[in-house]
């Protein structure tokens, strides 16, 4: 809990002349993560992950109306994408609000870029979201790898 302190201090300049001036301090506690929670969590997946392992899976818990960023890279100069359109178990739960591609940083030929989604947590409950990194040519591609974010929302 914060306090608010507000002291007046006087202050004479010249005889018979005196100027007040208003300073406030916080006394108990600075932000603190605890306290407030960032309304904004970001689940992040590197390359090097998505090359190397057929699944992945990571968890977060988030409070009713946070927002949910999931950013997994992905390499656009090849046929691979992540879907676009993630699956979430209860829509009810947790609601996919945007997607974008986020160009790489560097400028090497080939560098990854990102993928990323954003999610409202609606109301309280746990879900999951998942989608899966597969070539988009072919005829029945099989995902080289699959992702699921499992959500609890309280």
């Amino acid at each position: 809990m914060e306090e608010m302190i507000l002291v007046k201090i006087r202050a004479l300049l010249k005889p018979g002349l005196g100027v007040a001036i208003l300073v406030s301090s916080t006394v108990l506690g600075c932000t603190h993560e605890g306290r407030n929670p960032s309304p904004i969590k970001t689940l992040q997946v590197p390359f090097d992950d998505v090359l190397k392992q057929s699944s992945i899976t990571q968890n977060v818990t988030l409070a009713v109306g946070n927002t949910l960023k999931v950013r997994l890279a992905s390499n656009y100069s090849t046929p691979y994408r992540w879907a676009p359109n993630t699956k979430v178990g209860d829509p009810g739960i947790v609601e996919q609000t945007g997607h974008e591609f986020v160009q790489p940083t560097s400028d090497a030929l080939g560098a990854p870029g990102t993928e990323v989604w954003t999610f409202t947590a609606l109301k309280a409950g746990a879900t999951t979201i998942s989608t899966s990194y597969a070539s988009f040519v072919g005829h029945d591609p099989k995902p080289t790898c699959t992702y699921t974010a499992n959500v609890t929302v309280q």
